[in-house]
């Protein structure tokens, strides 16, 4: 028995669609030319069309028309100017070119059955007692599950955690000497009681020192001269060149006290006290 349908096959000649669209636009338009009374040559010279064109239009023929794209504008250019909706006239005017094939859904044919059952009271009695018999076996089965559920022991989980090896703590030392030589080199350097400004020329120089605010010495210090003055608070410099000069605070490292040809003036003073 054959339960479905062949499907139906629809060709879609879209040829045929744009040959029914024309007659019908055409009519339209022959009827509006031939009442507004206007001549084709005219209509032909305003629009810029080939009288061929709007002859082919009027009678029809779609072989004397361009593709179905630029046909559709130019009968949209007519209308309008026949004072006719183009875009209205052109409305089911199909632009495609190949025959489209449309195919039909399957259709089921219905089947029809006819069901006869002659159920006597012996069945009912035997149905109603396989339908007991299976309930009361999930029922048990259902208890019995539920209360092994419950007695049942857990398992200790054993976790083994890593544990780091004690961190050794450091020997101590009871030499009471090792501990006083220690504390002896934790000890702060004492601060200093004066304050010792010392000046070494790497070029000739005009140098002004002033110590603890009194002018001490003014004058010209030659290449290779080394001198040193000590005061209680300050030790004013003034140079001309300082570039020349090299300057050391306290038996600190030697520093160039400015630039070459540069005139500088810097004070120098005790450390605070803490």
């Amino acid at each position: 028995m054959n339960f479905l349908k062949k499907p139906a096959i629809e060709i879609i000649n879209y040829d045929e669609i744009r040959q029914e669209q024309l007659d019908n636009i055409a009519t339209i338009i022959t009827e509006k030319r031939l009442e507004l009374e206007f001549d084709r040559a005219v209509i032909s010279n305003n629009l810029h069309i080939p009288i061929s064109i709007l002859k082919a239009i009027e009678n029809g023929d779609l072989s004397h028309l361009p593709e179905p794209v630029f046909t559709i504008q130019l009968i949209k250019k007519y209308a309008n100017y026949l004072q006719l909706n183009g875009e209205e006239l052109t409305e089911k005017f199909p632009l495609e070119l190949m025959p489209k094939v449309k195919t039909k859904k399957y259709i089921f044919q219905g089947l029809k059955f006819n069901f006869r059952l002659n159920i006597k009271p012996q069945h009912l009695y035997i149905f109603y007692f396989l339908l007991l018999f299976f309930s009361i076996k999930s029922l048990s089965t259902i208890l019995e599950s539920s209360l092994f559920t419950q007695t049942k022991i857990p398992q200790k989980q054993v976790i083994e955690t890593k544990t780091n090896p004690p961190i050794p703590s450091p020997p101590v030392n009871t030499n009471p000497e090792a501990i006083s030589i220690v504390e002896k080199k934790e000890e702060k350097p004492p601060t200093p009681t004066e304050l010792t400004v010392k000046v070494a020329l790497k070029d000739d120089c005009w140098v002004r020192i002033s110590v603890d605010g009194k002018p001490t010495f003014e004058g010209i210090l030659t290449k290779g001269t080394e001198k040193q003055w000590v005061a209680k608070q300050k030790v004013t410099i003034r140079a001309g060149n300082a570039g020349g000069l090299m300057v050391s605070v306290n038996g600190e490292k030697p520093q160039e006290f400015g630039k070459v040809g540069q005139v500088q003036e810097n004070t120098f003073e005790m450390p605070t006290r803490l």
